[in-house]
């Protein structure tokens, strides 16, 4: 039972604990701990299908994305914001894309209750507003990060060779890295995680770039280069995050479990250096065992959320079975359909709720307890892993 007199936020509990659950969860204001930048323009048909899902591009003739569960959860939650009222799937892209963009971005990145997005900018920036645009259409904080590979692709592009790399990478990590919060790899995409996580030298790095070819400079594959800008990236103290499972095509599943990172995780967790798990779907389990196991292990599932849509509470309860709550954190990962920066944070809420509603009921929980936990997940958790100033 909860005490009727109990207080959150100003509001009493009294016959409905779970309504007054439901009003703290949509009070959080979120920190989306790994998220990029929002269309500058309106996408025309086929790049909006392409864009709800990470794919490789439309599925055929007749056939459509939103007929998904991440297309059926946007068009359930962002077609009130939009329209004024819920629309069907074939309603929803022609209206869609017939308004301004700046305005979808502005209504979408308000509603979605987000107090600082800690922003990766290093990919496909040229389609994307810049970072002083995102803060006037959000009006939100920002933060940066600085992507690994993005760092060492344009040190090749400046002509370095075997001999000059390492230094020059040294030196333009230093000047990236000035105001940034934490670093990213997309390692799983290029090499994987089943490579030699030792410390490469620079001679050793050298050789490795010298038997690149034109494409190996333009999309970093190398696992020495890999291991080499990552172990460069620890020097700094800050969070590494890593892109964990589910992603676009680019990504082998077969090589991408977390748990083959156990001995550079063990070399980070003696530097002091936190790593950080990126969406983990289908390693849901493997990723909260490593958070359980290591001090400086932290896990989201925040890819895996909006895709699933109506069964967002699926990835989410897979977490919270063994990832102790304080290493658990939220993102959307959303880039650029502002609808999905809205729609992470719809359906992380709800799916938050769903399970601390259902533990609290189960008396399993407390609700203070349930409380607390939304607010370490929601924002505590990563104010204090980036450093950043807690949101009001």
């Amino acid at each position: 039972m909860v005490d009727d007199t109990m207080a959150q936020d100003g509001a009493t509990v009294r016959d409905d604990p779970m309504d007054a659950l439901r009003r703290h969860i949509e009070a959080i204001p979120l920190v989306d701990h790994h998220v990029h930048c929002c269309l500058k323009d309106t996408p025309d048909e086929a790049r909006f299908e392409r864009l709800i899902c990470e794919s490789g591009g439309p599925l055929g003739d007749g056939q459509t994305r939103l007929d998904s569960q991440a297309g059926f959860a946007l068009v359930r939650h962002c077609s009130p914001l939009l329209m004024g009222r819920r629309c069907g799937i074939r309603d929803y892209l022609p209206k869609r894309l017939a308004m301004d963009e700046a305005e979808v971005d502005r209504t979408m990145l308000r509603a979605a209750g987000v107090g600082r997005w800690i922003i990766d900018p290093g990919w496909g920036a040229g389609e994307l507003v810049d970072m002083d645009r995102f803060v006037e259409l959000s009006q939100g904080r920002v933060s940066r990060l600085v992507r690994l590979e993005s760092v060492a692709e344009h040190v090749l592009a400046q002509g370095a060779d075997g001999r000059t790399f390492p230094d020059m990478f040294r030196h333009e990590l230093a000047s990236q890295a000035d105001g940034a919060v934490g670093f990213k790899t997309i390692c799983a995409y290029r090499c994987g995680f089943d490579i030699d996580w030792k410390r490469p030298d620079d001679e050793r790095v050298g050789r490795a770039v010298d038997a690149m070819d034109a494409a190996g400079r333009m999309r970093l594959t190398d696992p020495v280069v890999a291991s080499f800008i990552v172990h460069e990236a620890m020097a700094y103290g800050l969070p590494i995050q890593f892109h964990v499972g589910l992603g676009d095509r680019d990504v082998d599943l077969r090589h991408s479990n977390p748990l083959e990172l156990r001995d550079l995780l063990v070399e980070m967790e003696d530097k002091g250096v936190p790593a950080v798990l990126l969406h983990c779907w289908p390693f849901e389990r493997e990723s909260s065992y490593l958070c359980q196991n290591f001090t400086n292990v932290y896990m989201d599932v925040g890819l895996a959320m909006y895709l699933t849509g109506a069964q967002a509470v699926d990835p989410l309860e897979r977490a919270m079975g063994l990832c102790p709550f304080p290493r658990l954190l939220y993102s959307s990962d959303a880039w650029g359909l502002p609808e999905l920066h809205y729609l992470g944070a719809r359906v992380f809420r709800d799916a938050l709720r769903a399970l601390l509603s259902r533990w609290v009921t189960s008396g399993d929980w407390t609700f203070d307890d349930a409380c607390r936990v939304a607010d370490m997940i929601g924002h505590g958790n990563a104010e204090r892993l980036y450093a950043v100033p807690t949101v009001q």
